[in-house]
């Protein structure tokens, strides 16, 4: 069923102003933070997703701002007109002195319209250096004051690319370093695809890794994901924020590591049994009489089995069938982990381990190289670099890494 494109009360949503962008639920009379903005967020709801909206103060709080909906969010940098440039800024000198406007020009200004055009223009006309900054610096001057007093919001729906891209720029941690071009790498190498069972342990990505497998399995498949990870509760703040049908989320098995292996190493031998035991029940078998209930007579209710349970026992029956793909992002050491979980893959399949760090890679490289049936290891490094492409100005961006390292194999048929 194709999600509705009306912006819902209990949606999740992704608010974007310039570059900057949030995760939010949005609730009806909800507020939501933004920067030192705090908005009301009533005005969004029925609307499109896409559309744009502009911050307006409210007249009964100046410290509360209410969304109205516009065609298009103005660029202040065309509506600003530049008259003269300076050679160079060696006679500059940057000090308060500079600025006519005081801060509490500014915030008046501010809190009486929030326009970006309108106080920027002010702001330039008051600077008694604009004029003699190179064209080059007005351009970075504008676009600082633009980036602080810009009023325009766009509501987007979640996608995998722009959660990670949120994810890593808020902390790189919270998601295990894993950028937009690891994880494409990672879904590639891992081949997959809507009808195959696959397996991941992820130790720390904010459900990152879990919601871009579903993602790419799809809705309306047979295909399955056995999401293991070490705690009582998996992280799933992204895999919540895709929104997958209900379908798609109960093909996501959710379980602890060690809870799963126990329960199959302690069942190994009776999941087949179980499964042909039920069958011949429910097709053979007569249904019992029903026992007539005798007052006062208390009523035995058969206890209902924990959730957790019942995860471990579909996840046992998938993994002693064998699954389509192992993906490990974990955190700890990955060696002991492959090599438990490796006896879950088919043979001919492929297996990934991501890591921020390469040396425990090439722990697991010089161990698996030791396996006979493991071939097609290669740990690699590949990054997507991001250029500043401007006229007389196109650069590598100087602040950036070159993301984490990943390990790639084959598992051949025993």
């Amino acid at each position: 069923m194709e999600q509705s494109q009306e912006i819902q009360v209990g949606d999740q949503i992704i608010v974007q102003r310039q570059g900057y962008t949030k995760l939010h639920k949005l609730k009806k009379h909800g507020n939501m933070v933004i920067g030192k903005f705090t908005v009301q967020m009533d005005n969004i709801i029925g609307q499109k997703y896409f559309d744009t909206f502009q911050m307006k103060n409210y007249s009964q709080n100046n410290k509360l701002y209410i969304l109205e909906k516009v065609e298009d969010g103005k660029n202040v940098g065309n509506a600003v007109n530049i008259e003269t440039s300076g050679m160079d800024n060696r006679n500059i000198v940057s000090d308060e002195s500079a600025q006519t406007l005081t801060k509490d020009d500014i915030d008046e200004l501010q809190n009486s319209e929030l326009n970006s055009n309108a106080i920027v223009e002010k702001l330039i006309n008051n600077s008694k250096t604009f004029n003699m900054k190179t064209e080059y610096s007005q351009e970075k001057y504008i676009k600082k004051k633009e980036k602080k007093y810009f009023e325009y919001l766009q509501i987007r729906k979640p996608t995998i690319r722009l959660l990670t891209n949120m994810f890593y720029r808020q902390d790189p941690t919270k998601t295990l370093g894993i950028r937009i071009d690891d994880l494409s790498q990672i879904l590639t190498y891992a081949n997959i695809h809507s009808d195959g069972n696959h397996l991941l342990y992820d130790s720390g990505s904010s459900g990152l890794m879990s919601a871009a497998v579903m993602n790419a399995i799809g809705a309306n498949t047979s295909g399955t994901l056995i999401h293991m990870h070490p705690g009582n509760e998996c992280q799933k703040n992204a895999f919540l924020a895709m929104q997958f049908p209900e379908e798609q989320t109960h093909r996501c098995i959710n379980v602890n590591l060690y809870s799963v292996l126990r329960c199959f190493y302690q069942n190994k031998n009776s999941f087949v049994d179980n499964i042909c035991n039920d069958t011949e029940d429910k097709s053979e078998g007569e249904p019992e009489p029903k026992k007539a209930k005798l007052d006062g007579e208390p009523t035995q209710l058969t206890p209902k089995e924990p959730q957790w349970k019942l995860d471990n026992e579909s996840a046992c029956k998938i993994l002693n069938n064998k699954c389509d793909s192992l993906i490990v992002t974990a955190k700890e050491h990955p060696v002991n982990i492959v090599k438990e979980l490796l006896q879950f893959l088919q043979g001919g399949r492929q297996m990934v381990v991501f890591s921020v760090t390469k040396e425990p890679l090439q722990d697991l490289f010089i161990y698996l190289k030791g396996r006979l049936d493991i071939i097609a290891i290669k740990l690699s490094n590949n990054f997507l670099r991001n250029y500043q492409v401007l006229p007389e100005r196109t650069h590598p961006e100087m602040m950036m890494n070159t993301g984490g390292f990943i390990l790639s194999a084959v598992k051949l048929n025993s």
